[in-house]
């Protein structure tokens, strides 16, 4: 058998020569796919992900999103404040999932495997495709707007429809080009945008600090009242972080076995707390001095900076899309590889693009529907929350002890190994996970859907808290009434929970504690 035919081998060995990863060099091909990364390759240090998180929230594409408490009417001090503990939040559930890559070396669907069942790993793939090539499209046409409203002021430029369709496939294959070249290129990317990304804010501030009143009072409350408003602000602020939980197995899988775990949380969390604060304070920063509250947040900053800042809008619409797309797009092409694992990764990659692309013109150009696609992306958040509550309670349970070569147990007919559970599924997770997915959907509340109990919190949005909650406890106790067997192998035939080989022994795990 072949190392396409057998991903998830121990040694992690694949055909060819890779360069270009954790070492930091960008020159060739990630040859890796959903592959375990070898040990070897392992180098990359915890202080990537200060690199990672601020290069992909330091584009406009994040930056609009703090608009959002400004536009629920809060004032700059209670915007800044919810932004503030909403982000701290959504950092706590999210940081801890580092873990997973750095144990098993594989992106965070194929770790999922242990908790979902190595074919139930698909629940993770489909998420993340479907969540990356929304955020794809989101940013590449955030980006594309930027650069042609800005074009428009200085240059005098058709910004219409005609010039999104020039301008969007032209950043989109940029995009693709880091994408495909994979880990090296992106790292590379990732440290140079964050850098200018940074210096772009930063002038931003500046340019506008003449006309900021630290005492903007907001407007009309969008739920009536200021704490109900404001805990709606929080909760949207609590969904950027963990919006995020599928994606950052494909970076913690190349940390060094040598990190420690509190290093690696500390960082994880640090990162994605900071450029998120960084990026949404700036956001509503920028809003309390629009000319014309009510136009699209890219064309009233190009309208609103100096005419000589319009040029620097332009350059960091297109520099700036780039880490945010490009890591939505890797993440896609790493699940669909997941799950056409005998296609190359760089092949799945290009697939994915062709159908970001596709998602792109139906959405900005045929529909000029961008914002029902970022609401849409925005209901898929009620999927990932539950998926993030059972890694994080299997993580405890299991007390971080993985088998990573049986997480590939759907490529390797012959040997499925301990993740096998029922053909290929846990149950117990899928017990948690469907429940507590409907039971959000009841919860959510925007312009494509309202659930039935949109209201019950008075307009406090508990479409990701409830799910999340209710599938921490399904999942808990449904372990404890039928405790999860694992086996470990040292033979070769394993077949659904009938394990022969050499030496087996199973354990029992209830509540983390093996009997």
């Amino acid at each position: 058998m072949t190392t396409r035919e057998l991903p998830g081998q121990v040694t992690g060995q694949v055909t060819g020569q890779v360069t270009g990863q954790a070492g930091g060099q960008s020159t060739r091909v990630e040859t890796h796919g959903v592959d375990r990364i070898p040990d070897g390759e392992r180098t990359a240090s915890p202080r990537e992900f200060l690199w990672i998180w601020h290069s992909a929230q330091f584009s406009f594409g994040t930056v609009v999103l703090g608009s959002v408490p400004v536009s629920f009417g809060l004032s700059w001090t209670a915007s800044v404040t919810a932004i503030l503990v909403g982000v701290l939040i959504g950092t706590a559930v999210f940081a801890p999932l580092v873990l997973f890559g750095k144990r098993t070396g594989a992106n965070d669907a194929v770790s999922s495997g242990a908790h979902f069942g190595v074919r139930g790993r698909v629940v993770a793939n489909v998420i993340t495709i479907v969540v990356a090539i929304g955020f794809f499209s989101i940013a590449v046409w955030t980006g594309a707007t930027a650069i042609l409203a800005a074009g428009q002021r200085v240059l005098g430029t058709p910004a219409g429809p005609a010039g999104l369709a020039v301008t969007m496939p032209l950043m989109a294959l940029a995009v693709a080009a880091v994408a495909v070249y994979g880990y090296g290129a992106l790292l590379a990317t990732y440290k140079v945008m964050t850098v200018i990304g940074g210096l772009v804010l930063l002038a931003l501030v500046v340019v506008l600090l003449p006309g900021f009143d630290p005492g903007y009072a907001g407007g009309p409350y969008a739920l009536g009242d200021f704490w109900r408003t404001w805990l709606l602000a929080v909760s949207f602020s609590a969904t950027l972080p963990v919006s995020y939980s599928t994606f950052q197995g494909d970076y913690s899988r190349y940390l060094s076995p040598r990190t420690g775990d509190r290093a690696a949380v500390a960082y994880n969390g640090a990162a994605m707390y900071v450029s998120n604060a960084l990026a949404l304070v700036g956001g509503a920063y920028v809003t309390t001095m629009l000319k014309d509250a009510s136009a699209p947040w890219i064309l009233g900053v190009a309208d609103t900076v100096p005419r000589w800042f319009a040029v620097v809008v332009i350059v960091f619409g297109f520099a700036g899309t780039l880490p945010q797309a490009a890591l939505c797009l890797y993440a896609a092409g790493l699940s669909a590889n997941s799950i056409l694992w005998r296609l190359p990764r760089a092949a799945a990659t290009w697939l994915m693009w062709a159908l970001g692309v596709a998602t792109l013109y139906v959405g900005a150009i045929a529909f000029d529907a961008i914002e029902s696609i970022s609401t849409f992306v925005l209901i898929l958040l009620v999927l990932v929350s539950p998926w993030t509550a059972i890694m994080l309670v299997g993580l405890a349970l299991r007390r971080g002890r993985y088998h990573p070569d049986d997480l590939y147990g759907f490529a390797r007919p012959g040997h499925r190994g301990r993740y096998w559970f029922t053909g290929g599924f846990n149950l117990r997770a899928l017990g948690a996970f469907v429940p507590a997915v409907v039971l959000g959907l009841l919860f959510v509340d925007n312009t494509i859907y309202t659930g039935p109990f949109a209201r019950l919190a008075g307009g406090v949005d508990l479409s990701c808290l409830v799910p999340f909650c209710t599938a921490a406890l399904l999942y808990a106790a449904l372990c404890r009434l039928f405790p999860e067997r694992t086996a470990q192998v040292t033979g070769d035939a394993v077949t659904g929970d009938a394990v022969t080989g050499d030496a087996v022994t199973a354990d029992y795990v209830t509540g983390g504690d093996p009997r």
